[in-house]
């Protein structure tokens, strides 16, 4: 083993210790110089591309500019967003005016009135009628979801035969008696 290790350490004393002949030392720096050149002319089509779309990024104030512009566009968004919250909250917020469309099967002079009550903010005589408005919108609710599920149910009874002729049959009995 130590003569490997000796056998090793006097074959690279000779390599290091050695120098290369030069013959010509100007034809051999012209010759590495024009192959350097060569190297940096060689540019594929991919690097091409990709240095002229990316090539920006090395450009300090266009890349300040990009950010500043993305977050410019980041903060509109954001505005635009909120803006559209708030009216849909609003939206959600509005009472219906039209009383004929929500409740169809109460007289059409008593949903006038009401609606003409309504808009125009008067309240009704305390004499006659002793409804607050938390209460009428509370009937209009409840008077929509009864139209929801009536509607749920109509469509049920006209899709199964069987049930459809149960419920004329009942119906018919009822009108009997």
């Amino acid at each position: 083993m130590e003569d490997e290790g000796k056998k090793y350490e006097k074959v690279l004393n000779m390599l290091k210790n050695s120098k290369p002949v030069l013959t010509d030392p100007d034809a051999f720096s012209e010759k590495v110089i024009r192959q350097l050149q060569k190297e940096k002319t060689k540019v594929s089509l991919p690097e091409l591309i990709i240095e002229f779309l990316f090539g920006w990024v090395y450009v300090g104030w266009v890349r300040r500019s990009m950010i500043a512009a993305a977050l410019v566009i980041a903060i509109f968004f954001g505005y635009q967003q909120s803006l559209l919250l708030r009216r849909i909250n609003d939206l959600s917020g509005q009472r219906i005016q039209n009383g004929t469309l929500l409740m169809t099967n109460l007289p059409d002079d008593l949903s006038n009135k009401m609606m003409l009550y309504r808009i125009t903010g008067r309240k009704f005589s305390n004499e006659k009628i002793t409804i607050s408005d938390k209460e009428i919108d509370e009937l209009i609710k409840s008077l929509n979801k009864l139209q929801v599920k009536y509607k749920d149910l109509l469509n049920l009874i006209e899709n199964d035969p069987q049930l459809k002729k149960y419920v004329e049959a009942r119906m018919n009995e009822n009108k009997k008696n």
